[in-house]
């Protein structure tokens, strides 16, 4: 039982893991001067405000410069995900079969006792047979 909860847990992760690094999202940062002012995810940021608008009424050209900046960075998740077995080498193959049997190993337990005789029952001893034959443990 312990096991199966282990290994749902276990595969659970592992999807998670796969989920986040093909995810590509981008963030958004505004700065106001050297401050930073509005941080969104995937989505633009609001501003602080005090951005100068492009105005394509007046013909002035504007000598003021914003003191606002925007920056966008993205984040490219891993877009090749058709990695097979083959691509290992021998000496890779063998650290992670070697890996997952001890991993597995140490769930299951290391208090391995040897009973191979449980499903048969002890025979019925009516005589004691080393006294019957005279054979002494000396």
């Amino acid at each position: 039982m312990l096991l199966k909860v282990l290994k749902n847990i276990s595969l659970t992760i592992l999807a998670v893991v796969v989920l986040c690094s093909t995810l590509s999202f981008s963030v958004h940062k505004h700065f106001c001067g050297p401050f930073l002012k509005d941080i969104s995810v995937m989505v633009p940021s609001h501003g602080c405000g005090m951005e100068t608008t492009d105005s394509t009424d007046s013909c002035a050209i504007s000598l003021e410069k914003s003191c606002c900046n925007d920056v966008v960075e993205l984040v490219k998740g891993q877009e090749d995900l058709k990695l097979t077995w083959d691509n290992f080498d021998l000496e890779h193959q063998q650290f992670i079969e070697l890996f997952t049997h001890s991993y597995i190993y140490t769930i299951t337990g290391g208090s391995y006792v040897d009973q191979p005789f449980i499903a048969y029952s002890p025979p019925l001893v009516t005589r004691d047979i080393p006294v019957l034959h005279q054979s002494f443990l000396l």
